[in-house]
């Protein structure tokens, strides 16, 4: 497999390019010359690096033409914390940087497109979330994500590509972002401080990332694989036990600050994939059991 990686210094993007290395692929990644590339360091004398940005495609148009990938997976996008989720930029620093790239995967001669979406797609649902579930995004982050998929899909159909869309719930494990809320509990019950927390009431969809990374290659590989699809465990897990059992593995006897952060008025409080149609295309199920996901997963924060 030859494949062009966007994203590939973020944390998904990084465990995606080192399995692809690992199976084999001849992997380029497409990084901004401003980007911290820390995830994948060691790992830069065996890509092909090419130094541009989605937001500007024209410029490195020819390094990707020359490159020739044949599977193009696009997982770069800005501003997806904060209130950056709600800045207008998203659909110019997104939405049309999205569709170009399935124009130039066409061009480059690719035969698979695929693209990674979001549970912010749906916005707040009680109980499981299938594909077929109306989408109410709440925030401009969800909305733009919604349309860059279902554009980009139609896109590559008409240009011959295979095209999927992954809407990803929630994952976790080494190499996540320390600011979101698994990594900020270990590393603050590390330093034995107690965390700032909701009430945690909220039932989470959490999915380690190999078995995240593996769905994404399962897509790629699967011929009948197009559309959009959830990526996610399938089960729903109260916070609240996820925290405690975070805490029992570094001490049980640290505090933990429950309800010390009000809930956001949009928060979601139920998030459970429906992975039936994902798993009916590819075959793919979750593999890493819970108790060795979160394992792996402290035991990385509690070095760091």
């Amino acid at each position: 497999m030859r494949a062009l990686v966007t994203g590939a210094t973020g944390f998904l993007g990084s465990h995606l390019v080192r399995r692809l290395l690992e199976d084999g692929a001849s992997v380029a990644a497409l990084v901004r010359p401003q980007s911290d590339a820390r995830r994948i360091d060691d790992l830069l004398g065996r890509l092909t690096v090419i130094r541009g940005d989605v937001r500007a495609l024209e410029l490195c148009e020819r390094a990707v033409e020359q490159f020739a990938p044949e599977v193009v997976f696009h997982l770069a996008w800005s501003g997806v914390a904060g209130q950056d989720r709600n800045d207008p930029r998203q659909v110019d620093d997104n939405l049309l940087p999205t569709i170009e790239l399935v124009r130039l995967a066409a061009r480059c001669g690719a035969r698979t497109w695929v693209g990674l979406g979001s549970q912010a797609e749906y916005g707040p649902h009680a109980g499981p979330i299938s594909e077929e579930t109306p989408a109410r995004p709440t925030t401009l982050y969800g909305k733009v994500k919604l349309a860059a998929g279902l554009i980009a899909t139609h896109v590559g159909g008409l240009l011959g590509l295979r095209a999927a869309w992954v809407r990803v719930f929630s994952t976790f494990g080494p190499r996540d972002n320390p600011d979101w809320l698994l990594p900020y509990v270990i590393r603050t019950l590390s330093r034995r401080e107690r965390p700032s927390l909701t009430a945690g009431e909220q039932r989470w969809d959490f999915l380690y990332v190999d078995d995240a990374t593996d769905a994404l290659l399962r897509v790629a590989a699967a011929p009948s694989a197009a559309g959009a699809f959830n990526l996610g465990s399938g089960v729903a897990r109260p916070l609240r036990a996820v925290v405690e059992q975070i805490r029992d593995m570094i001490d049980p006897s640290l505090p933990l600050g429950f309800g010390e952060v009000p809930y956001r008025p949009d928060q979601v409080m139920h998030l459970e994939a429906d992975i039936s149609r994902l798993a009916a295309a590819t075959g793919w199920r979750p593999a890493t059991p819970w108790d060795e996901a979160l394992r792996r997963t402290v035991e990385y924060f509690r070095e760091c």
